[in-house]
């Protein structure tokens, strides 16, 4: 039954569609590498009322920023492989954050979301578009942006099809354990 909603959620996304490639091909960069003391920070509050700052993580941890909306399907199929990683190597020094990019009109369905999919990572809502603005400027949905220990952007791919999270996987891992 969710899983029929997911494809009735992806099929009426006209704007989830205009912001992610083509599932043939998901859009992926190798950003310049940044080095930590000039990536820029966001703080924002967690759904738990916690604050996550970047800075908390930058040059020490490998950070998974992922930009995601409660409208947008292959963000919700993306998530819980997201925070099933997490909960397995959080103790090795993986951070991953979910960033919603929900506007007003849909926020309030972002914490029962993140029930519903068993997010444990933090989930905070951008609702003044701080982190969008600083790494998602084309505010694709989803977008993950990855950042090595050193603080250097080495992965931002927007979309998600299956088999991503694999891939995904295999750099984190490779990242963690240099």
């Amino acid at each position: 039954m969710f899983r029929a909603h997911l494809v009735t959620l992806a099929a009426l996304c006209g704007a989830c569609a205009a912001t992610t490639p083509p599932a043939s091909a998901p859009a992926e960069s190798a950003a310049a590498p940044a080095p930590a003391a000039r990536l820029p920070d966001f703080t924002l509050n967690t759904l738990d009322g916690d604050r996550f700052s970047l800075s908390d993580h930058v040059g020490r941890d490998v950070i998974v920023i992922s930009f995601w909306a409660t409208w947008c399907a292959p963000c919700l199929n993306e998530l819980p492989h997201l925070s099933e990683l997490y909960e397995r190597e959080k103790e090795q020094g993986l951070v991953v954050v979910a960033v919603s990019m929900d506007e007003p009109n849909t926020q309030a369905e972002v914490a029962p979301m993140a029930r519903r999919l068993g997010l444990e990572m933090p989930v905070v809502i951008d609702a003044e578009q701080r982190a969008v603005r600083l790494y998602n400027k084309g505010r694709d949905a989803p977008m993950t942006v990855v950042i090595d220990r050193g603080g250097r952007i080495v992965k931002a791919q927007s979309g998600f099809n299956p088999g991503d999270e694999v891939r995904l996987e295999k750099q984190v891992m490779a990242l963690l354990a240099s």
